[in-house]
């Protein structure tokens, strides 16, 4: 059974693939594919935050807060 991630349905309503929002992010896509597994926390700055938030088209004040967002 596929895990449910906010980060992972976020990337597919806004029709990115792991490898596109990788690059965009400036990380490995199996960094990406961890964070969205729920094998670890998205560590991500402010920077990378607003630019995944452009990407999937959430503002960052919007975004789900299950994503346990840290502040950086």
């Amino acid at each position: 059974m596929e895990n449910d991630s906010p980060l992972r349905r976020l990337r597919e309503q806004a029709n990115l693939t792991q490898e596109q929002l990788s690059v965009r992010l400036d990380v490995s896509t199996s960094t990406l594919r961890r964070w969205e597994n729920g094998g670890v926390e998205p560590a991500m700055t402010r920077e990378q935050w607003e630019i995944f938030c452009e990407a999937v088209g959430v503002s960052f004040e919007k975004l789900p807060k299950k994503l346990n967002l840290r502040s950086q």
